[in-house]
């Protein structure tokens, strides 16, 4: 992309999202009970292995069957389904593999070790490889909002009017953090929002707004006295004195940990982007 493009607001939106895709598959999305059932279902094949190799020949640790749906687990979905799966799996080795079978009990102490161990293992097993999926993930999405970033200031860079900036900050909100984005402006105090993409705010999140306006600070949605309001709003400061406010509604289930760091970088763009208009 070029300084001298034409960027519209579906432009951006399209190709911000499109570099918030993940080429690879992310069952950490899969609802939390889906994730524990597909961890049963792989301990309950692996014992289907374990008793396929048990019946027709012996052969020695066959407890380690069961690190491999921690392993799994914890690669997919990570550290929560993989200890569930390590307490299964050492459970359902005792059940079917230790004397006396389909017991919990334990008649030989070696058997009690053996157990034992094979618990740890696949806590550390889990723990290790979930660590290494959150480094990953937290890698991606580090690039991710890079390059998000630069498509963004490259758009504000070609717009021809604070109104233009308005909407592709709207598009560039959207597409970041896949949810509704409003940009309210105003000379002399807060207006109703023009650019909201379709959303239409409530009259407590039109406070939110006008208190985020006059506080210079963060409002956060569902915290007291704005406990309705679905939208956090972030001030835009500017140097000619033009108010506007910056409000995203995060899916309470997915949202980001820290959505206040890229949105103060698109503020600070935004609010530069005003003030070159405006002078």
């Amino acid at each position: 992309m070029s300084r001298d493009k034409d960027f519209s607001a579906a432009q951006i939106e399209t190709a911000i999202a499109d570099y918030n895709v993940s080429g690879d598959l992310d069952f950490s999305e899969m609802p939390p009970l889906a994730q524990y059932c597909v961890c049963l279902i792989m301990t309950a094949m692996a014992t289907a292995i374990a008793a396929g190799f048990d019946r027709y020949e012996a052969i020695p640790n066959l407890s380690l069957i069961y690190v491999v749906p921690v392993v799994i687990g914890s690669v997919l979905f990570g550290l929560g389904p993989a200890l569930f799966s390590a307490v299964l799996g050492a459970l359902a080795y005792n059940f079917f593999f230790t004397e006396p079978r389909f017991s919990l009990a334990v008649a030989d102490t070696a058997n009690i070790w053996a157990i034992t161990v094979l618990f740890v293992i696949a806590c550390v097993i889990s723990a290790i490889t979930s660590w290494g999926r959150r480094k990953g993930i937290d890698l991606q999405r580090t690039r991710q909002a890079q390059v998000a970033l630069r498509v963004y200031a490259e758009g504000m860079a070609a717009s021809r009017s604070i109104d233009d900036a308005a909407r592709l900050t709207v598009a560039s909100l959207k597409g970041f953090f896949q949810a509704p984005a409003v940009v309210l402006l105003s000379a002399n105090g807060i207006c109703d929002p023009q650019f909201a993409d379709g959303e239409r705010l409530t009259a407590i999140e039109m406070e939110a707004a006008i208190s985020s306006s006059t506080s210079n600070s963060v409002v956060s949605s569902g915290v007291y006295p704005y406990d309705e309001s679905r939208f956090d709003f972030w001030p835009v400061a500017t140097i000619s004195g033009r108010r506007a406010i910056i409000g995203v509604a995060f899916d309470p289930d997915r949202r980001p940990a820290d959505p206040g760091a890229m949105v103060e970088i698109v503020a600070l763009v935004f609010g530069a982007v005003i003030d070159r208009f405006r002078t």
